[in-house]
Order: C-alpha cells, then sequence, then structure tokens
C-alpha cells in the first residue's frame, strides 16, 4: 500500500479517462481501507501500545490524501475534501494524543460520504467518452 500511495499526484489534473479513473480506484480505496482501521479504533480493540501505530498509519493515510488535492487552482471541491480529510485527521489525533474517541463516528460517516461521492465521480468517468 505505502508504494502505491506515492504514485498519485494532483489527482485532478491527469489528462486522460483511463489515468482519471485509476486515481479515483486508488483514492477510493485509501479511504476504504483508512474507514477500516478508523473502525478498528472506534470499536476500542486495539491494544494501547497499537492504537498509536495505526493511529500513525491512519495519520500517513490522511496526508496522503491531502497531498492528492490540487491546490494551486484552489477548487471548490479540493478546498471542501481538503477541510473534510483535516476533520478526520483531528479525530484520529485527539485518540492518539488523548485518548478522546467522540470524534471517530463522525469520521466515518465523513468518510462514508466521501467515498460515495468518489463513486458518482468515478462512475460518471468511466462513462465518459474518452477525454484528455
Amino acid at each position: 500500500m505505502k508504494n502505491d500511495l506515492k504514485k498519485i499526484k494532483d489527482l485532478f489534473v491527469v489528462d486522460n479517462k483511463e489515468a482519471t479513473v485509476a486515481a479515483i480506484k486508488q483514492i477510493k480505496e485509501v479511504i476504504i481501507y483508512t474507514s477500516s482501521q478508523i473502525q478498528q479504533l472506534n470499536n476500542k480493540g486495539v491494544d494501547k501500545k497499537n492504537v498509536e501505530t495505526l493511529c500513525t498509519a491512519i495519520i500517513n493515510n490522511f496526508f496522503w490524501l491531502i497531498n492528492t488535492l490540487d491546490k494551486r487552482n484552489k477548487t471548490r471541491l479540493s478546498k471542501d475534501l481538503d477541510y473534510l480529510y483535516k476533520h478526520c485527521l483531528f479525530s484520529v489525533i485527539r485518540v492518539r494524543d488523548f485518548k478522546d474517541y467522540d470524534f471517530l463516528p463522525g469520521c466515518l460517516q465523513v468518510l462514508g460520504e466521501v467515498t460515495e461521492g468518489w463513486d458518482r465521480v468515478s462512475n460518471a468517468a468511466d462513462k465518459a467518452s474518452a477525454f484528455g
């Protein structure tokens, strides 16, 4: 997974249909994987030693997601996703630093809605004629 995380930069600047669909698919996979990690934290079934390790992995995933955003153009979409990813990042940092699990259910809801949005974008891009 770590090698895959380094491959995508500037998601919104990819120049063809296949690259766009592949980038969206990879982002969705990272979000789904991160959601499963957060679900583990939310269930509090992780021992204290592994909580920090799991939180660090989740935090790295969020930094990767944030770095996929095109910050040069400052579109509404990139600003909104940046805010949502950082909200979730804050939730995980609260767990790591303060053992405060209260924000995790909201984080999971946000990630579920973001995944649904990426599903819609992916379906539209997949159905679109070639572009680029």
